[in-house]
């Protein structure tokens, strides 16, 4: 855990007392707390006494205390310690105290934030430290990183795998799931799944996103309501539910603030695109015994075009040392040719260029040569996003020390997305005017591109998202206790629009007949040429064409009501031995409906679906320090072992116990030791188990030739449960000889079993190569078998079937089941290591932190049958190095950052090449005015990435040139922020 936030001092900014200090007779304990750094004597004054203590990192750094041993109470030993530091204190409560700087304290008050309660992400127990390692960012800490926003500040985590849950990779075919339809954001900790990492506000589960309802959407939090995130890094299970595999990420909201504070950021990039403005304002109002506040954010985030960046302009990456991956799906088009035996699809005549499709003969067709085209043009690599946040909480004191809090947000984010424009195989007949055959066959297959005449397709998206909780807290004969209830709701749709409608297609191609009940006639509006480069069509022809559609709507909806006490169960000689106990209850529910108009006289309406199920769990936390302060001896000075378990029982899916327990261990005071083992428990998401069956055709590559396929998905009800055990050891050293110094490591293991998937998915284009994959893949002959012949069809004649009348039966050469399955087993290994050191230099101080990840291993098995795969280091899995070291130099009102990131290369397995790392450098500007016309203003200058590195070549088969779930496209960034404080 980092300086700032020790075990006694979990609080973020600026705190102040909220009420005067409390007479009361307290018992005396025996202190000892050695000389040193005030930081460090702290948390022993806190761990000695049971206090709760508040106070910024920055308040304590570079002051001295003179420590103080013997018999006190908690009071006197705090003012003791404080003595000749500048600093006192104030009483917010019973059992909390908060420093203040005399001097400041006028200042202090104009932008206060009070923490009323310490809990730290990692244990229900307050004032007590994690055994398992915890990474606190606050709003410092996203403003000293040059982001704009929480949800970009915990995708550039080091330990962060962002993968195919972030809108950076969700459209480049990193995301093979499809899950991330709405370009949500979300945190994938340790490469585990953004489904296996909890992410929770205020300690309370909020709605899931994307089209399984399964991860968190991030990016709908307004950064300006945000007071800090935690991340636990490791499972915790045993302490917040079953799913929390890869960690938990607790965000932290204001609880209340004074003043006004507004914020502008705009920004963009050198290259273009992705243009930013961010607009915030939060006001805040405290009273005795109560307080408000309410805040509100505006976030506009321009498109990032495919055409404006190198590595992404053209699928043909020949000029940036790579393959044309361009596909014959092109336009002009390619004729094609069916070989019954192979079951193949194969381009043999090229569509000539430079012609409008009239008056073409068998000669003028290319024999053996096949057009491709850029797949890439016109679409974007990000969406045009429009967020709209609002946030408010209120806290008031009730008689007989209860109070009373609750909290309310909402997020309406709206993006616009540019695609790659409709591709497929058109089927032409003679009855289509310009009909001409190279060969004399009657029937023509041609492979095809929409692009030259409908352009890019379009994705239309919206997401509301709602949340909020009220709850009681008090002391009830000695014991806390705390009760709320808590709901959120999210609903996520998306429109794909400007698609191929292929039964009117087939009328303007003359395939079927005029249908009196449309507008559209051959006689009068002119058939379909699907021969020219490009044909001369009418606008309503391309508007009948083109008037196919999808819709989908996905709500997820989760409550819950949870109780919770916490207290001292007895006294060890270590102190005292504390319990935290509560029991939970939560139900979930997912819906989901949809449209579709790609195909069919009218709109077919997909029924909606719900699913909803019940989870009741009961936990208990127990800490006992066995040897502190109190009874330290040479080579122990502190020892504490923590226990805790959570049975947790899903409705439909059963129950499970998981354990967890760990050990904190000081030969010295400088030097303490931790490790960690729990169990963890994920039920199969809703959408996993129940969603709609569906099916439709694509052309996958087997030995070179390109067999129609019958693709299967949808969920599974006989789905078990995923079991994992996470392992974590470590050290946190802090040397009094080397005062602001701070090193934290720590090794960490988790072994993920029975993981639910898609395993087609992961090599959907080899699927009908790869051995390992051959439980799902049937090969079929409809041509001579009866058998496969029916089965063919009776998968055609299936309401599931998005598409199913383009092709006829006899033409499938394979069926492949891509429904969800218990499938693959995962293992992650690695070490983190961080480090801070604050000090002076010239008339400023300086501040050096640094954070590094290194994956030892990251090993999958894809089913129980198939090999050991070592992914550390390949594309779209996590790098072997991921790592951020800087520094910060602060003289007066300037401040002036820089710092370097590095993401290690790899190896591209299919391909064979190399790839190279990719490191970056960040700078900072700063100034804060301190009176005059400027008084409470700040202006910074931001500027994320430098140098304008590119990323790293690869040769992606997805025709972009770069490794989208590591890397990114954006270049340079410059933002300039101001941030005034009324």
């Amino acid at each position: 855990m980092r300086p700032e936030y020790r075990s006694a001092a979990l609080a973020a900014l600026m705190m102040t007392a909220a009420a005067p200090v409390l007479a009361q007779t307290e018992a005396t304990r025996r202190y000892d707390i050695a000389p040193g750094p005030l930081e460090r004597a702290l948390p022993d004054f806190a761990r000695q006494s049971g206090q709760q203590i508040l106070y910024p990192s920055a308040l304590v750094v570079g002051r001295t205390s003179s420590g103080l041993a013997g018999e006190f109470t908690a009071e006197a030993a705090l003012g003791l310690i404080l003595r000749d530091t500048g600093l006192t204190y104030r009483r917010s409560r019973p059992n909390v105290f908060v420093l203040v700087d005399p001097d400041a304290l006028a200042a202090a008050d104009a932008d206060a934030t009070v923490v009323e309660e310490l809990v730290v992400t990692g244990s229900y127990l307050r004032g007590a430290d994690s055994p398992s390692p915890v990474t606190v960012l606050t709003q410092d800490d996203v403003a000293r990183r040059g982001r704009a926003t929480f949800a970009d500040t915990l995708a550039a985590l080091p330990q962060n795998f962002t993968g195919g849950a972030f809108e950076g990779s969700a459209g480049t075919g990193a995301d093979r799931s499809g899950r991330n339809l709405g370009y949500a954001t979300g945190v994938n900790l340790r490469g585990l799944g953004a489904d296996a990492t909890l992410v929770l506000v205020n300690g309370r589960r909020i709605a899931g996103t994307g089209s399984a309802g399964d991860f968190a959407d991030v990016s709908n939090l307004p950064t300006s309501a945000v007071q800090r995130a935690d991340v636990l890094l490791d499972g915790a299970s045993a302490l917040y539910g079953a799913d929390a595999v890869g960690g938990v990420v607790n965000i932290i909201l204001k609880p209340r603030f004074e003043g006004a504070e507004s914020r502008l950021r705009v920004g963009g990039t050198s290259d273009g695109g992705a243009e930013e403005l961010l607009f915030s304002h939060t006001d805040g109002l405290n009273w005795s015994g109560g307080s408000l506040v309410a805040s509100y954010e505006f976030s506009d985030r321009g498109e990032l075009e495919a055409g404006q960046r190198r590595a992404t302009q053209s699928a043909d990456l020949r000029p940036l040392g790579g393959s044309d991956w361009r596909l014959f799906h092109a336009a002009p088009g390619n004729i094609m040719f069916f070989d019954p035996a192979t079951g193949s699809f194969d381009p043999v005549y090229a569509i000539p260029r430079g012609q409008d499709g009239t008056g073409l003969t068998p000669d003028d067709f290319i024999a053996g040569a096949v057009n491709l085209t850029n797949q890439n043009q016109g679409q974007w690599m990000l969406p045009h996003q429009r967020r709209h946040s609002a946030f408010a909480a209120a806290r008031q004191d009730l008689p007989g020390g209860f109070s009373l809090d609750g909290d309310l947000r909402y997020t309406e984010r709206d993006y616009t997305l540019a695609t790659p424009a409709d591709i497929g195989a058109i089927v032409v007949t003679p009855a289509n005017p310009w009909f001409v055959s190279p060969t004399g066959e009657t029937v023509q297959e041609i492979a095809y591109s929409y692009i030259n005449d409908l352009g890019p397709g379009r994705s239309e998206g919206r997401t509301r998202s709602l949340g909020g909780a009220a709850g009681l807290e008090g002391r009830v004969l000695g014991w806390n206790l705390a009760a709320y209830v808590s709901g959120a709701r999210e609903v996520s749709g998306r429109t794909l629009s400007n698609r191929v409608q292929t039964t009117f297609l087939a009328e303007a191609l003359g395939r079927t007949p005029d249908d009196p009940s449309t507008a559209f006639s051959t006689a009068v509006d002119g058939f379909f040429n699907p021969y020219g480069d490009p044909a001369g069509h009418s606008a309503a022809i391309l508007d009948f064409i083109g008037s196919g559609y999808t819709r989908v709507e996905h709500t997820s909806t989760v409550g819950s009501v949870n109780l919770k006490v916490d207290g001292v169960l007895l006294d060890l000689p270590g102190g005292p031995l504390r319990m935290a106990a509560g029991v939970d209850f939560r139900r979930e529910r997912f819906e989901t409906e949809g449209e579709n108009f790609t195909s069919g006289a009218t709109p077919r309406l997909t029924a909606p679906t719900s699913y909803e199920r019940d989870v009741s769990a009961a936990f208990v936390e127990l800490r006992a320090p066995f040897v502190s302060a109190d009874n330290a001896r040479p080579g122990v000075e502190r020892l504490e072992l923590s226990l805790a378990a959570r049975i947790e029982d899903h409705q439909g899916v059963g129950d499970t116990t998981n354990p967890k327990v760990g050990l904190i261990y000081s030969p010295v005071r400088d030097l303490l030791l931790r490790a960690s083992y729990g169990t963890s428990f994920r039920a199969p998401s809703l959408r996993e188990l129940y969603t709609t069956y569906q099916l439709g055709p694509a052309f996958l590559n087997r030995g070179g030739d390109n067999v129609l396929t019958v693709i299967q998905y949808g969920g599974n009800p006989d789905l078990d449960p995923e079991t994992a055990e996470s392992v974590t050891a470590g050290l946190v050293w802090t040397p009094a000889a080397a005062e602001g110094f701070r090193l934290e490591a720590g090794w960490f293991r988790t072994r993920f079993d029975d993981r639910i998937g898609n395993p087609v998915s992961e090599n959907i284009a080899g699927a009908l190569t790869d051995p390992t994959l051959s439980p799902f893949v049937r090969f079929v002959n409809p041509t001579t078998d009866a058998n496969d012949q029916a089965l063919i069809q009776s998968l055609l004649d299936h309401p599931g079937n998005f598409n199913p009348g383009v092709f006829p039966a006899t033409a499938y050469g394979a069926v492949v089941d891509n429904r969800f399955v218990n499938a693959s087993r995962l293992e992650v290994e690695g070490v983190d290591v961080s480090a801070r050191y604050a000090f002076d230099l010239g008339p400023g101080q300086v501040l050096v932190d640094g954070t590094v990840t290194r994956l030892l291993h990251y090993d999958r098995n894809l089913t129980e049958t198939s090999p050991t795969e070592s992914l550390v280091g390949t594309p779209n899995f996590p790098a072997r190095w991921r790592g951020r070291i800087g520094g910060q130099w602060v003289n007066g009102p300037i401040t002036v950052g820089l710092n370097a990131n590095h993401v290690s290369g790899g190896h591209d397995p299919v391909g064979g090449r190399d790839i190279a790392n990719w490191t970056t450098l960040d700078g900072q500007f700063r100034y804060d005015f301190a009176d005059g016309w400027g008084e409470g203003l700040s202006v910074t200058l931001d500027i994320i990435n430098l140098a304008n590195t590119e990323p790293p070549f690869y040769d992606s088969p997805a025709g972009f040139g770069y490794d989208a779930a590591n890397t990114d496209i954006l270049g340079r960034r410059l933002s300039l922020q101001l941030v005034k404080r009324w």
